[in-house]
């Protein structure tokens, strides 16, 4: 693959992985089911925006991170890949901070629909709680954009330079040719309102 397509490859694949990450936070999570005083309440369904409000602006800082990618030399492009690879192990610790505890991630929820608050009395009413598959969607996501930051790290410095676009326009003197040109036209002027004809040479 040549440093062309494996540029425009790295870079869709982020903004694919980040977008992904970005709609897992939409989704819900975790559906809870209430019991004992609460158990006439209906199904709480807890969203990516509870279990993980980091994610969405880790996902769009990574947007923006391979965006800069397409325009930028290759030591900012190497910053940027590291910058992609934390952000990428953020949402993978976000993700996984919100799995390995669901019974925290949905505290909230439960206490806004309850108002019932603390670990203890907020696990006892809590009949079932089950998780989604965005969760690891998220997971996987920011494992892969994590991997993607450190191939990007490694093969970033073969990709061809897009800065030649961006530069700005080098303006050069004019030549000797263009300096008698417009001496003649200056020449020709001041002939004119001196009262010469011109059409008569």
């Amino acid at each position: 693959m040549n440093g062309r397509r494996l540029r425009a490859t790295s870079i869709l694949t982020g903004v694919v992985l980040s977008a992904l990450a970005l709609m897992s936070w939409s989704q819900a999570w975790y559906i809870v089911v209430l019991t004992g005083q609460s158990a006439g309440h209906p199904p709480l369904s807890v969203g990516g925006d509870v279990a993980a409000p980091a994610v969405a602006a880790l996902s769009l800082a990574a947007v923006a991170a391979c965006g800069a990618m397409a325009i930028s030399g290759p030591f900012f492009r190497t910053v940027l890949a590291v910058l992609d690879v934390v952000l990428g192990a953020c949402v993978v610790l976000s993700a996984a901070l919100a799995i390995s505890s669901p019974v925290t991630t949905v505290a909230s929820s439960v206490t806004d629909a309850t108002s019932v608050e603390g670990a203890g009395p907020i696990a006892e009413l809590i009949g079932s709680l089950s998780a989604t598959g965005w969760p690891w969607v998220a997971l996987v996501a920011g494992i892969l954009l994590a991997v993607l930051g450190v191939v990007i790290a490694v093969t970033g410095r073969g990709w061809p330079s897009a800065a030649r676009r961006y530069e700005p326009v080098r303006l050069e003197p004019a030549g000797d040719a263009e300096e008698s040109g417009s001496d003649t036209a200056v020449s020709e002027w001041d002939e004119l309102s001196g009262g010469a004809d011109p059409t008569s040479r």
